[in-house]
């Protein structure tokens, strides 16, 4: 309705599952704003943080080709040979406007205008993090480089730390939380790109106090070596551990089974199993929105992406998942 104003949704996570999420929002007449994990310390990213003491740019540019007003899906390719092999052109530009501006968030809003998105991009914390996992047995894993590749987490994890420790948030991403109508959290790797986000206390400390609709988006796999065998309710505890319990409103899962020809290609690679589903809470409760989610297009990997050995193909279907999440925003 004319003079109305929009809805603020908040999405909160990092790289594939977020953009997916922003892909399927874009359309509506909305305001968007991605809040985005600042902890990725692996292959472009990596190196580009360490070289230029910047926020690792990958996840940002996923959200920023998602929220792209045209198809800029060329700045997700990946370079491949020479001494620019595994860079994307994305994370290229993003640290030539960082270097730029001199200002990591200033940078990220002159690519928005640039490329016409529908939205705002802001890193979690104005500096890079570093994810720390202590395990039970008195050891220590260093970076998210080393945490996600590990197989070990799930059995072994006593809790997850960023250091800085008391590192401040962005005040962006806190008038954010601040005004929004709906928060989304998740998809996407639930260690590594969702957890850290809520290890920033200020970030917690909002997300816990806001009065928008909570919605969590379940993944459709669970990741081996970090969520083996977890059910919905295991993603909820844990995230509830971490925040400070369970102030979800709304959850949704996948509640059609992945074909078996889709699944077939991939049965002798690490994907995981599909995330169980709680049938008692699931049915009974009615916070619980089960649709089919998954995308019937698996999607393809660059064979020059350091960690294509660990990327699941199996995605959420953007549209579907931005009509489920304007349902509950219209409730």
């Amino acid at each position: 309705m004319a003079g109305r104003k929009k809805k603020h949704i908040v999405v909160i996570g990092g790289g594939t599952g977020t953009s997916v999420v922003l892909e399927g929002l874009k359309k509506y007449p909305v305001n968007l704003s991605a809040i985005i994990t600042t902890a990725d310390d692996r292959s472009s990213s990596g190196k580009l943080r360490d070289e230029f003491s910047m926020i690792p740019p990958g996840d940002i540019r996923q959200c920023l080709v998602a929220l792209a007003e045209k198809d800029f899906g060329y700045l997700n390719e990946r370079f491949q040979s020479g001494s620019l092999a595994g860079h994307t052109l994305g994370n290229l530009l993003i640290t030539l406007f960082n270097e730029k501006h001199k200002n990591f968030q200033e940078a990220i809003d002159d690519i928005l205008r640039l490329t016409g998105a529908a939205g705002s991009i802001i890193p979690v914390t104005l500096e890079p993090t570093t994810l720390i996992a202590k395990l039970k047995s008195g050891r220590t894993v260093r970076g998210e480089k080393n945490i996600t590749p590990s197989r070990e987490i799930s059995r072994n994890l006593k809790k997850l730390l960023i250091v800085p420790k008391n590192i401040k948030a962005n005040p962006r991403a806190l008038e954010a939380i601040k005004s929004a109508d709906v928060i989304v959290v998740g998809p996407g790797n639930f260690y590594s790109s969702i957890i850290p986000n809520f290890l920033v206390n200020e970030i917690s400390e909002h997300f816990t106090k806001s009065k928008a609709k909570k919605i969590y988006v379940v993944n459709l796999f669970t990741q081996p070596g970090h969520t083996d065998n977890f059910r919905i309710s295991d993603f909820l505890s844990t995230i509830a551990d971490y925040v400070g319990g369970d102030t979800f409103t709304h959850i949704i899962y996948n509640r059609r089974a992945i074909p078996e020809y889709l699944l077939k290609p991939y049965a002798n690679k690490i994907i995981g199993a599909p995330v169980s589903i709680n049938a008692d809470n699931t049915q009974k409760n009615g916070r619980y929105i089960g649709r089919a989610l998954v995308s019937a297009s698996p999607k393809k990997v660059s064979p020059s992406d350091p960690i294509a050995n660990i990327r699941n193909p199996f995605l959420h279907d953007s549209e579907k998942l931005g009509k489920t999440i304007m349902e509950i925003l219209g409730k």
